[in-house]
C-alpha cells in the first residue's frame, strides 16, 4: 500500500479520509476526533482505532482499519503484514508502524472520495457484472430471476465494484433496474457512480457472491474471506476452467484460479446441480485433505420453470419444422457438431430450419460456417441478444432443441425446452443427464458426430417418437424460481449466520 502522512494529497482526499475515520470510530462507540484539520482528525481517530484493534486482537478490525484508511479493500499481504507487526510489538509501536507504513494514502483503485457506510445488519450481494452490462447468459439469468425475489422478501444490500475493482460501491438507479427489473429496464450505459454513490464496507455480515469475479476482485475478496469477520458464500456454477481448461479462454482460466482462492475460504457454496456440487466438493476435499462438511457445499438445483403466462400460450402448428439451439457460440457448446449433423441431414433431403439463439463466442469459426451454409441456401439463422419473449416463442415453435454441450454446470436451455413440452437432444453425462433422465430427451455422446446426427434424424423423421417425448416433457413437475430463491437464501444466508 502507498505510504504517506504528508498533506500533499488534495484537500478533498484528506477530508474524505477523515470522514471515513469518523464513521469507523462512531461505529465502535469511540469518541470522535475534534478539530477542523482532516489530517489531525485522521491521526487522532487512527490512534483510538489501533489501540482498540490491538486490545481486542480481532483480525477483522485490522482488515476494517486498512479498508477505512485507503478507501479500498486490502489484499492478503496487507493484512498479514499488519497482523505480524501487531503480534511482534506493543500497542505504541504498532500504532507508529500503522502511521508510518500502512494505508494512509487513499488508493486510486478504491473509493477515496465517496462517503463510507459500514454494512453489518443485512447480507451484501455482489452483483457487479449483472448491474453494469446487458449480458443475459446463464449467470445473469440466475441473478435477475432470483434477486428480485430476495429483495421482495428480505433486507439486503446490492453492491458493485468500483471502476478499478478496489472496493464496493452502491448501485445507481439504472443499475438497480438492470438487476431487479430486467424486463422493464432500458438498455443504457451503466451509472458507474464512483463519484456519487457510497463506499460500502461489509463487516461481520454475510457477503454473497452470485457471479464469478475477475482476478483483482478475487484477490481482495480472498482477504475479506480470511480476515474481515464476514462470511462469504457463493453460487457454484461449474468447475469448467479447472476441469476442462481446453474448452475455455486462457485468461478466463487465470481468473477462475484466483476465484478458487476465494471459494477455498467460503462458508457455503450452493451448487446449481448435483454434478456441479460434486465438482466443488471434490475441490474442497483436495484443498482441505478431508471431506467437506455437508453444510458447506449443498446442491440447490436451478429451476426449469418459465413464466406461467408463457406456458399457457398454445403451441400452434405453423407447418414449419424448426430445430432450436440455444447458447453462446463457443467450443464448449459444440455448435459445430450441430451444424455438421444438420448439413448431412439437408443433403439427405430432410427439410427443416435450424435456429441458433445466443451471444457471441470465442475461438471458433462458427459464424463463418453459418454464413457459408446460408449462401448455399440452407435454412439456418443466427440471432443474438434476443428478448425473453422471443426466446419463449422459439421454444414453443421448435419441433425439438439440441444442446450437446461438452461440459455444463446445469444446462438451463434443456430445462426450459422441456418446460414448454419441447423434446431435447442433449449430452449423456453430467448435469444435463440429470435433467434428461426425467424424460422428454434423447441423450447422446456429444463427441460423436454420428450420434448427434442419428438423434436429430430420428426426431425429424419419426413423429411418434417426437410426440412420446413431448408427452414425457409436459409431465415433468416444474420447480419455480420462488422455490429456488427460498432454498438458496437458506443455504447462503440463514444457515451461515
Amino acid at each position: 500500500m502507498a505510504i504517506s502522512l504528508t498533506s500533499t494529497k488534495p484537500r478533498e482526499l484528506l477530508a474524505a479520509q477523515a470522514d471515513r475515520m469518523d464513521v469507523a470510530t462512531a461505529y465502535f462507540g469511540l469518541p470522535l476526533a475534534e478539530g477542523a484539520d482532516p489530517l489531525d482528525r485522521t491521526i487522532a481517530s487512527l490512534d483510538a482505532l489501533v489501540a482498540r484493534a490491538y486490545e481486542t486482537r480481532d483480525n477483522g478490525e485490522i482488515w476494517l482499519l486498512l479498508a477505512v484508511l485507503s478507501g479500498a479493500f486490502p489484499y492478503d499481504r496487507d493484512v498479514e503484514r499488519a497482523l505480524q507487526y501487531r503480534d511482534e510489538n506493543d500497542a505504541i509501536a504498532f500504532t507508529d508502524w500503522i502511521i508510518s507504513v500502512s494505508a494512509i494514502s487513499p488508493s486510486a483503485s478504491g473509493s477515496s472520495t465517496l462517503p463510507m457506510r459500514i454494512v453489518d445488519s443485512a447480507p451484501v450481494i455482489d452483483v457487479s457484472s449483472c448491474a453494469i452490462n446487458d449480458r443475459q447468459t446463464g449467470i445473469q439469468r440466475v441473478e435477475r430471476e432470483t434477486l428480485p425475489l430476495w429483495a421482495r422478501d428480505h433486507d439486503l444490500e446490492l453492491v458493485a465494484w468500483t471502476r478499478r475493482d478496489g472496493s464496493y460501491r452502491s448501485l445507481g438507479e439504472k443499475e438497480r433496474r438492470r438487476v431487479l427489473a430486467w424486463g422493464t429496464h432500458k438498455s443504457v450505459p451503466a451509472d458507474h457512480v464512483d463519484a456519487t454513490g457510497e463506499f460500502l464496507v461489509p463487516f461481520r455480515t454475510v457477503v454473497v457472491i452470485p457471479e464469478v469475479p475477475n482476478h483483482d476482485q478475487s484477490a481482495r475478496l480472498r482477504a475479506m474471506a480470511r480476515y474481515s469477520g464476514n462470511k462469504l458464500t457463493a453460487i457454484g456454477y461449474d468447475m469448467i476452467p479447472l476441469m476442462s481448461p481446453e474448452l475455455m479462454p486462457r485468461e478466463m482460466g487465470a481468473d477462475f484460479l484466483e476465484y478458487l482462492g476465494v471459494i477455498k475460504y467460503a462458508s457455503a457454496v450452493a451448487g446449481i446441480s448435483q454434478s456441479a456440487t460434486n465438482e466443488f466438493r471434490g475441490f474442497f476435499t483436495a484443498v482441505a485433505n478431508e471431506e467437506p462438511a455437508d453444510a458447506m457445499v449443498v446442491a440447490v438445483e436451478l429451476p426449469t420453470a418459465v413464466p406461467e403466462k408463457e406456458l399457457a400460450v398454445e403451441r400452434g402448428d405453423s407447418g414449419e419444422v424448426i430445430v432450436l439451439c440455444v447458447g453462446s457460440h463457443e467450443p464448449r457448446k459444440n455448435h459445430g457438431t450441430v451444424l455438421h449433423a444438420a448439413e448431412k441431414l439437408w443433403r439427405e433431403g430432410i427439410d427443416f430450419e435450424l435456429w441458433f439463439f445466443g451471444g457471441g463466442g470465442w475461438g471458433t469459426d462458427f459464424e463463418e460456417l453459418v454464413t457459408k451454409l446460408k449462401r448455399k441456401g440452407r435454412k439456418v439463422q443466427l440471432r443474438k441478444a434476443v428478448s425473453d419473449s422471443v426466446l419463449w416463442d422459439a421454444y414453443r415453435r421448435a419441433s425439438f432443441t439440441v444442446f450437446p454441450s461438452l461440459h455444463e454446470g446445469f444446462g438451463l436451455p434443456v430445462g426450459e425446452s422441456l418446460a414448454f413440452g419441447t423434446p431435447a437432444i442433449t449430452t449423456n453425462y453430467g448435469s444435463t443427464r440429470e435433467i434428461a433422465e426425467r424424460g422428454g430427451c434423447i441423450m447422446v455422446d456429444p463427441r460423436s458426430d454420428d450420434e448427434v446426427h442419428a438423434a436429430m434424424r430420428e426426431l425429424l423423421t419419426e413423429p411418434t417418437i417426437l410426440e412420446r417425448l413431448s408427452t414425457e416433457a409436459r409431465a415433468i413437475p416444474l420447480r419455480s424460481w420462488d422455490d429456488y430463491a427460498t432454498e438458496l437464501w437458506k443455504v447462503l444466508v440463514d444457515d451461515v449466520v
